[in-house]
């Protein structure tokens, strides 16, 4: 099927899964961009997109391997940079041919290997170091951001004036409309009941204990404590150390 747009001529390919599949590892594997794979597989880049518009299963697929495609870069790029801030080591070979007496064919004569010790470097080491603290200051900005606002006052109508003006969504005039200021007094008012409810209450808690403990002092008081008698004790008797003694012997300890 071919279609005209203006003085060029586009080849509408019919869609078909083979070569949908096969853009879609093309795609992943990164080894060419759309237009040289639109080139590769003879379809133009308005067939690909009226594709990928018309059918919802191209859609999908294509933008999966897109996905495929920049996870496998950004591990390839996590490896590059944990090389260049480990250091790598890196081979050099070269191989030297000669050609074989007997049969005639080029036949490898010797191989020398050189190893060599890349450092890690610098440049990337502090790019790595800086995106960090970025990203805890990031952290830190946040929090605070996140962290509530809290004005303490002293004085009483100062903080009436705050209330009043966050009533009215911190915008101003809020203390010239009468259902702003009745609601905020009203809030203070019952604010103030409930303070003086809670000294009352501490009030009476605080008497009843003094009340307690004077009871228990006047007790204690009245009651003298009785010792009781303390209980003779008695001598222990010597221990006899001869308590075999022959006959006509007494001990001294008897």
């Amino acid at each position: 099927m071919w279609r005209t747009r203006g003085a060029k001529t586009f080849n509408i390919m019919k869609y078909n899964d083979k070569t949908a599949e096969r853009i879609a590892e093309m795609i992943e594997q990164d080894l060419h961009g759309v237009s040289e794979i639109c080139k590769i597989l003879q379809i133009s880049r308005q067939t690909f997109y009226e594709w990928k518009k018309t059918k919802p299963e191209f859609k999908e697929a294509v933008e999966e391997a897109f996905i495929r495609r920049d996870e496998a870069l950004v591990a390839n790029a996590r490896i590059g940079l944990k090389q260049l801030l480990e250091g790598y080591v890196t081979k050099e070979e070269k191989i030297i041919y000669m050609v074989h007496p007997v049969t005639g064919e080029m036949a490898e004569k010797s191989r020398i290997v050189k190893k060599k010790y890349c450092p890690p470097c610098l440049r990337a080491i502090k790019m790595v170091l800086e995106k960090e603290e970025k990203r805890r200051e990031q952290q830190q900005l946040e929090s605070r951001e996140k962290r509530p606002l809290v004005i303490e006052v002293q004085d009483g109508e100062t903080r009436r004036q705050l209330m009043i003006l966050k009533e009215n969504g911190f915008r101003s005039g809020g203390a010239l409309n009468p259902e702003i200021v009745t609601a905020v007094d009203k809030e203070l008012e019952e604010e103030k009941k409930v303070k003086s409810e809670e000294r009352k209450t501490e009030s009476e808690e605080r008497k009843v204990k003094s009340e307690q403990v004077d009871k228990q002092d006047k007790a204690e008081e009245q009651s003298p404590v009785v010792q009781p008698p303390a209980t003779p004790v008695e001598k222990p008797k010597p221990k006899n150390l001869y308590p075999f003694l022959p006959p006509g012997y007494t001990s001294r300890t008897d």
